[in-house]
């Protein structure tokens, strides 16, 4: 059985261009992508890989699926992104990239390499403008064995959950969030500290979203997700593993998601400390009816949950 190696990549869109990299060992034009350093979350490789072979820091829009090829070094499978740019920070040639062009996109075909490059870039384009909500379960949190404390709602994260918590920042702001949404206990409000401090900005406190308040008045978390869902900026939802499925519901129902793909695939997952569901939403605010619409949706493991 060959191995299964794993890559990420971003296709870049500015202004109807798209930024292509030439690649002197193989003489091609292809997009940004390299392979996953050790535990990476794929989404982070993409950014990465972006960065180090272009200069530009790219903000993730929605997953644009799963290129697979042969190679002498095993099978590749290169997981690509749609994405914007964040930031020019300038392009540094090298022995693996020695060009960058920005090429108008209807001109694409006549400098891509690649033909099943021409496909991935044809999905980037069809898509809409999109929005990234995010529901994520808070990091690995100190056992309530361990806890010492009398309110379970001062229950801090674990040594495993603060680390999570730094590549659950890095993940918050590659897709570019804004807004933080968050359970007021305190494993949910640690999750997100670092994001809310990079953003000199205070999160938004919603007891609705919390263990406690679901118990307390189940019937106020509609409303308080919708809420979110229906916000065009980009935004996180920090909440606890007994509330999840009923705010993943919720979100997927105000989206467009039927009741029958509600009960399988990333809809059905168990989110585990510190991991995410990302939903990509597009806008109509003109229809008072259906506003918003899920277009794409993508789930990552956050590593850290197995016992050393």
């Amino acid at each position: 059985m060959s191995m299964v190696i794993s890559a990420a990549g971003t296709i870049l869109i500015r202004n109807n261009e798209v930024l292509l990299v030439h690649r002197p060992r193989y003489d091609d034009w292809s997009f940004p992508k390299g392979k996953v350093d050790g535990a990476e979350l794929l989404p982070l490789t993409a950014i990465r890989e972006c960065d180090e072979e272009t200069g530009f820091l790219a903000v993730l829009g929605p997953n644009l699926g799963i290129d697979r090829y042969g190679t002498s070094q095993g099978d590749k499978e290169v997981h690509y992104w749609r994405a914007n740019v964040r930031e020019d920070l300038g392009f540094a040639p090298d022995e693996e990239v020695d060009k960058v062009a920005w090429i108008p996109v209807d001109q694409a075909p006549e400098h891509l390499t690649y033909a099943q490059d021409l496909e991935f870039l044809q999905r980037a384009i069809e898509l809409p403008p999109t929005s990234p909500l995010i529901i994520l379960r808070h990091a690995k949190a100190v056992n309530r064995s361990n806890f010492a404390g009398k309110d379970d709602s001062d229950r801090p994260l674990s040594g495993r959950g603060r680390r999570q918590s730094k590549i659950i920042t890095e993940a918050l702001e590659g897709y570019g969030i804004e807004h933080i949404i968050t359970s007021p206990m305190r494993r949910c409000q640690e999750t997100v500290k670092k994001h809310v401090k990079q953003l000199s900005t205070t999160a938004t406190l919603v007891d609705a979203i919390s263990e406690w308040g679901y118990e307390q008045k189940p019937e106020d978390l509609d409303p308080a997700v919708e809420l979110a869902m229906k916000n065009p900026a980009p935004s996180v939802l920090c909440s606890h593993r007994p509330v999840l499925d009923a705010i993943l519901d919720t979100v997927a129902r105000l989206g467009g998601i039927s009741k029958v793909e509600r009960k399988t695939g990333i809809w059905s997952t168990k989110l585990a400390p510190g991991s995410f569901v990302v939903v990509h939403r597009a806008f109509d605010l003109d229809d008072p009816v259906n506003p918003v619409k899920i277009v794409a949706a993508e789930h990552h493991e956050v590593p850290g949950n197995q016992e050393i």
